[in-house]
């Protein structure tokens, strides 16, 4: 009996048939990836062009676009190339809360336009403080380490709609772990305390923490929540995802072209403080 299944484990394999899966053409889609803040800066825009998901040098720079930053009410802000797809304005500016802006790029023969972002009024970020847990060493297990987070108290401001994003930085270096998206709204606590729980942010004594609390559009707060779901599935914030994240930008007058990315406006306040 063993003699034959044998045999038939071998005949199993000995007939098992290589399929070849044709796999599309890559999409080679422009991607658009820019901030406007109410701070004092250069506000960099990067341009890239996307080759697809499975190419591991999938993200090409664009070195020769014009680049304008519009606001609605006639201010033009003009861009100059600097490295790897960045562009950077000619000269520091700031955003305007309730001013809306957009970005206007011309490419060869084409033009690029995103729609109008209008910038929320800033909530400052209050009562930044460390607070601290022990854990267990990941290297050590009996032994107990302390680890320190942020806590925050910021209180939300009443009666109105408000979208925030958190960036967390370590001696001036931006966490990308465990998540480089951390988006909130108000929905649950308008007016009251902004209620945060940022225990996967880790720092040690004499650690320098920083907290941004950037204030978006509702536009803004869904389109980082769709690439928030699909960032999981890439382990990157650019480029071509399986499943197309649609920002606000589009072709002038080619409605059948996709450009991937966004353009939006962030009123910002920050905190800082070392660890002790």
């Amino acid at each position: 009996m063993k003699r034959i299944a044998y045999i038939l484990i071998l005949g199993f394999f000995a007939c098992e048939e290589v399929v070849v899966v044709d796999l599309p053409a890559p999409q080679n889609l422009i991607v658009v990836e820019g901030w406007l803040s109410d701070s004092l800066g250069r506000h960099p825009i990067r341009i890239t062009r996307s080759n697809g998901f499975a190419d591991k040098n999938s993200v090409i720079p664009i070195e020769d676009a014009q680049v304008l930053v519009q606001s609605k009410t006639g201010e033009v802000f003009s861009y100059s190339y600097n490295i790897d797809g960045y562009y950077l304005a000619d000269a520091d500016y700031e955003g305007t809360s309730r001013a809306e802006y957009r970005v206007l790029i011309e490419l060869d023969t084409f033009s690029i336009r995103s729609e109008w972002d209008e910038m929320p009024e800033r909530v400052l970020l209050e009562n930044l403080q460390v607070d601290s847990f022990e854990d267990n060493d990941p290297d050590d297990p009996d032994r107990q380490i302390t680890i320190y987070y942020p806590k925050i108290t910021t209180p939300d401001p009443a009666g109105q709609d408000n979208f925030y994003r958190w960036l967390f930085f370590k001696n001036g270096e931006r966490f990308n772990e465990p998540e480089p998206i951390t988006i909130q709204n108000d929905r649950l606590f308008d007016g009251n305390l902004i209620p945060n729980n940022f225990q996967n942010f880790d720092y040690e004594i004499g650690d320098e923490m920083t907290v941004h609390l950037l204030s978006i559009s509702p536009s803004s707060f869904n389109y980082l929540s769709l690439l928030r779901s699909q960032i999981t599935t890439l382990g990157t914030s650019s480029g071509t995802t399986p499943a197309v994240v649609t920002g606000n930008l589009s072709y002038v007058n080619v409605p059948n072209r996709q450009v991937l990315g966004y353009f939006g406006t962030a009123a910002m306040s920050y905190g800082t403080l070392t660890v002790q």
